[in-house]
């Protein structure tokens, strides 16, 4: 299984559009697809669930998302099996390491978006997962246990389904931020997209995005040397490959401004 994070720091670019149309060339391809909505913006769930069935599966998890271990205590072990075996959104799995408990037995089943194309949705919350990720940071490097099971769970999520499930490719869709959870996602994936506009923006964004990564790169070579290799399981074993960028940009046709043929003057 391969991770793949689309990645810019420059909202606006397709990144939503290019990680469902990706998804859907590979699954054509024959490849068995998932896609991780990373976006705390959830702009992937909301492009392709109707607003009924993402409503349903945030509704279903509130209790989880505001207390886990304390709403897991007031369930039975088969009715808690129930919930978490239906399709739930990243923040529920991310959950119980946020929390500091176990992890779940058994990951919920992804959602069917096309054949082989699968996807586990995001949520609004979060962001409080990258807040547990920057107050936890500095332990990564004492190899903390915990710490260590924050930075690297989202990679470990992947690797779980990839193998229980068979998946080929994981795809990562995250927000435009240079914050500490894109640093993690890009830092363990095994590559990235990036996509952007035919503009000046984004040719500078796409320098920004060369030089942040180095810097984040400096810090995963550190945790490298400093920690063993017991330590270090999770992580992975070559840096994160730069796959490429896109050039995209579409506007809706108007109908304005016409081609007089003619005349030869627009009309």
């Amino acid at each position: 299984m391969k991770s793949i994070a689309i990645f810019n720091n420059k909202g606006g670019v397709g990144k939503t559009t290019l990680s469902y149309h990706l998804a859907h060339a590979l699954a054509l391809e024959g490849k068995k697809t998932l896609i991780l909505d990373l976006d705390p913006q959830c702009n992937f769930s909301i492009f392709s669930l109707d607003e009924k069935r993402i409503g349903k599966v945030w509704s279903e998890e509130d209790a989880f998302i505001e207390g886990f271990q304390s709403q897991v205590q007031q369930l039975t072990q088969a009715n808690f099996k129930k919930i978490s075996e239906k399709s739930r959104s990243m923040h529920f799995l991310l959950k119980p390491v946020e929390e500091g408990i176990d992890d779940l037995e058994h990951l919920p089943a992804p959602m069917q978006l096309a054949p082989q194309v699968y996807m586990v949705p995001g949520r609004l919350s979060l962001h409080t997962y990258e807040d547990k990720i920057s107050s936890r940071w500095s332990d990564v490097f004492v190899g903390d246990p915990l710490a260590l099971r924050t930075v690297s769970n989202i990679r470990r999520i992947a690797a779980r389904y990839g193998q229980d499930l068979n998946f080929d490719v994981v795809l990562l869709d995250t927000s435009p931020s240079l914050g500490i959870l894109n640093r993690v996602i890009l830092s363990m994936a095994d590559g990235f997209i990036v996509p952007c506009n035919p503009d000046l923006f984004s040719l500078y964004g796409v320098r920004n995005i060369g030089r942040s990564l180095e810097a984040w790169q400096n810090n995963f070579r550190v945790l490298d040397q400093v920690l063993p290799p017991s330590k270090k399981m999770d992580f992975p074993k070559k840096p994160v490959q730069f796959l490429g960028y896109t050039i995209y940009k579409a506007a809706k046709y108007s109908g304005q401004n016409e081609w007089d043929l003619a005349t030869g003057h627009y009309n």
